[in-house]
């Protein structure tokens, strides 16, 4: 009885009183489990277009977790129940629109797809027209002459 009286004098000694009393530590943290989907999505978002992170071509979940001070599977469910897709598929939706912004600025009438797709994040130009075709139902260099037509058309009006 006197060791355990002393074990928890010395344990009380030590936590200062915050071990069982502090409300703190129940709390739900905020910041890495938002109340909605959403509230995380929205957030992500903002900082994928702010601070470009999409154009890491070796970014990972867990990368974008730990800048974020967010869970890894909070932050996978949360893609999925709002766009239907997992994290590389999210990641290259900001790619792909960063591609077609970037071949709409273009102003010369020859394109570089190896510096288009290294510039957007991807890793080789097959991947990039890969990902590019099953989105947008066309080839990079299929968007490029149409983007061209389509300035050279209104030019003339």
């Amino acid at each position: 009885m006197k060791a355990r009286k002393r074990f928890f004098r010395r344990l009380s000694r030590y936590t200062k009183g915050w071990l069982l009393t502090d409300p703190l530590l129940f709390a739900k943290k905020d910041a890495a489990y938002p109340d909605n989907p959403e509230d995380i999505i929205m957030k992500m978002n903002k900082l994928m277009v702010k601070k470009e992170y999409f154009r890491n071509p070796d970014l990972t979940i867990e990368q974008l977790c730990r800048e974020t001070n967010t869970n890894r599977s909070y932050l996978s469910r949360s893609i999925h129940r709002m766009y239907g897709t997992n994290f590389c598929e999210w990641v290259n939706l900001f790619r792909i629109e960063a591609a077609k912004r970037r071949i709409s600025e273009m102003s010369d009438n020859r394109i570089d797809l190896e510096d288009l797709a290294m510039e957007c994040g991807f890793n080789s130009i097959r991947s990039f027209s890969r990902v590019f075709r099953a989105r947008e139902s066309c080839t990079p260099r299929q968007f490029f002459y149409k983007e061209r037509q389509g300035k050279d058309h209104t030019k003339y009006l």
